[in-house]
This record gives C-alpha cells, structure tokens and sequence, in this order.
C-alpha cells in the first residue's frame, strides 16, 4: 500500500509521541494498523493477565504449550518488520547455504551487438559472460528466559509477558539489523551510494529560502532518474531512514508531507537500524531473497536443580541481496 509511513515502534514511540501535532497528522501507521496498538497484546493468543470464564489461563499453561509463545512472538514482531519488505521469499534452504547469482547492469544486454544478415548470410554469435555464483550461509539467531518456580505458582503473568514481549522485540531487532548489515554490504561492495542534500540545512521561508534543488524532494526524483536510466526496470518505492531525517521531513514539509509522499507513490519506513543521516531506497521486494531453514520456534524444559522453568525461541534465516541495482543508499542527509 503506497503512501504510509511506517514507524519502528519499539525505538521510536516516546520520540514521535513528543512531536508537535502537526507532526502527527495520522499518518503514523504500521500496516494499516494506529501507531499505538502496536504495543498491544493479541488477545486471541492466552498469555496476558488471567480472566475468569470457563477456563482460567495461568503462567503456567502457557509454558506447557510452547507453540503459543512461539505464535505470540510472531505477532508481537510482525509490524516492525520491515526485512520482509526488502527481501522476497523465495523457497527454503538445503545444506545449509543458497547458491545465487547476482545481477549486474551489463547482464540485460549481450556483449556483442547482434547484426545485419543478409539473405542466406551466416548469423553474427552473440556472446555474454559467466560469471561465478556466491554463497549465503544460513544463520542461527535465539535467545532464551526463564521462570521460577515462585513466579509460576503465583502466577506472576506480568513477569512472563515482559520477558515474551522482550525476546520478541529482540529478535525483530536482530533481524532489521541483519537485514541494514547485508544492505551495506552490497553497497559498499556495487558502489551503489549516492550523496543527498544536507535537509538539516535547507531553509523554508524568507529571503534566504532554499531554492528547489536542495530540498529533501529532489533525493526522493533523484531514485527515480537514477532507476529509469539504469533500464533494468527498478522502480524505489520503499525509503528507509533514521527517525532523525523523518524529524527533519515533518519539520521542513509540515502538512504538506503527506501530499508529498502521495504524489511520489513513496512508503517511507522509519528506524533506529539506518544509520542517522543516511536513508535506503529500495525496490520493494526485489533486492534479494530472504529464505528460512527453521522458522521460529519454541521449546520450554524444567530444571529441577534450580526450580526454573526456561523458554527457548530461535530461528534459522539466511538473507543476501541478488540485485544490488534494487538499491541506493543516500548519504550526507544531516551534513
């Protein structure tokens, strides 16, 4: 869907909440969802606070039903997640590792023009290069908690829900910052950097007024050029920022933002993950593949030397970037 913002809410709530209201101009939302039910707990999964009906929830089901943390944490991350928006998926994983080739500008043409044939004449043989696959290691990612025996027959709910909130915002981190690591990586590695405008400095009214040229705008039109005279069919619709340069946005467009990133058919993510005065362009869902050997999942077992109860997730991702052409990275944006 075009034409949203979508905010990182575990870094960014108390930052956004402070701006003006102008600011704020209902914009602010996570998959169509408000900005601040993000944090709220999915009550169709039975891991808040105990309610008396025909069955009581306890602290104590919950860790004898792993899967429904596993399902809780799934929902708790999934509108914070932006990788799956960079990274198509694409099959699963045998071995361990994916082998892919990358695509590079030449590889839309043949190295050698074909040609003229006259009328019984032998055709020209066209030719193009092979190049060497690469190689994308999958990854193990996980963390683990545990209850004591105290908190479980007390029924301390609260205790679990922070600890399952906390590993579910973990993990989400985790794996935008895998996914900002593997971003700098093509980057640095297919020259694929482009230096904006300071925004910090552009002015907006008055005598002294910015002139068109240094306005945040023309970064956003310069994606778009660069996309059309690449000719490999790249369109960047997905901008990724620090909620830094987002600041500088709202300060400088106001209540035009929204009018602006209609007319650009932009969504424009906001994180902690993208370092400050930088920001992502990126095709979406083009970029790379993001394929899962294991996907999320959760054990619990008892340890009966410390009376503790442990609750264990981890997941299995590989990611990596076949089309670096799916990507710009902006630099110089605060200076």
């Amino acid at each position: 869907m075009k034409g949203q913002v979508i905010m990182n809410s575990a870094v960014c709530e108390g930052r956004i909440r402070d701006l003006p209201e102008m600011y704020q101009p209902g914009i602010i939302k996570a998959r169509g969802n408000p900005f601040a039910a993000q944090f709220g707990n999915p009550t169709v999964y039975p891991l808040g606070p105990p309610t008396i009906s025909t069955t009581t929830i306890t602290v104590d089901m919950a860790l004898n039903t792993p899967t429904r943390i596993t399902r809780t944490l799934m929902d708790l991350s999934l509108q914070r997640f932006f990788a799956d928006r960079v990274f198509t998926s694409s099959g699963g994983v045998s071995g361990g590792a994916v082998i892919y080739d990358v695509i590079v500008a030449n590889d839309i043409y043949t190295n050698r023009d074909i040609g003229l044939v006259s009328p019984g004449g032998e055709f020209p043989i066209i030719t193009s290069l092979r190049r060497a696959p690469s190689v994308a290691q999958v990854e193990k990612w996980g963390g683990k908690f545990f209850i004591t025996n105290e908190a479980k027959d007390r029924n301390d709910t609260a205790v679990f829900v922070r600890q399952v909130r906390q590993l579910a915002n973990t993990i989400v981190r985790k794996m935008n910052q895998r996914a900002v690591d593997i971003l700098n990586a093509a980057v640095a590695a297919n020259s694929r950097s482009v230096v904006g405008n300071n925004w910090q400095s552009v002015v907006t009214t008055g005598s002294s007024a910015s002139n068109a040229t240094l306005w945040p705008a023309r970064d956003f039109a310069r994606a778009a050029l660069i996309g059309d005279q690449e000719e490999l069919g790249i369109v960047y619709t997905l901008f990724i920022m620090n909620p830094q340069e987002y600041f500088q946005l709202a300060t400088i467009y106001g209540n035009s933002l929204m009018q602006l990133i209609d007319s650009l058919g932009l969504d424009i993510f906001v994180t902690n993950r993208v370092a400050a005065g930088t920001m992502f362009a990126v095709a979406e869902g083009q970029a790379g593949q993001l394929r899962i050997e294991q996907p999320l999942t959760t054990e619990t077992w008892y340890e009966q030397e410390t009376q503790r109860t442990w609750t264990q997730s981890s997941v299995r991702p590989v990611m990596f970037i076949d089309n670096p052409h799916a990507i710009l990275q902006f630099t110089g944006l605060a200076g």
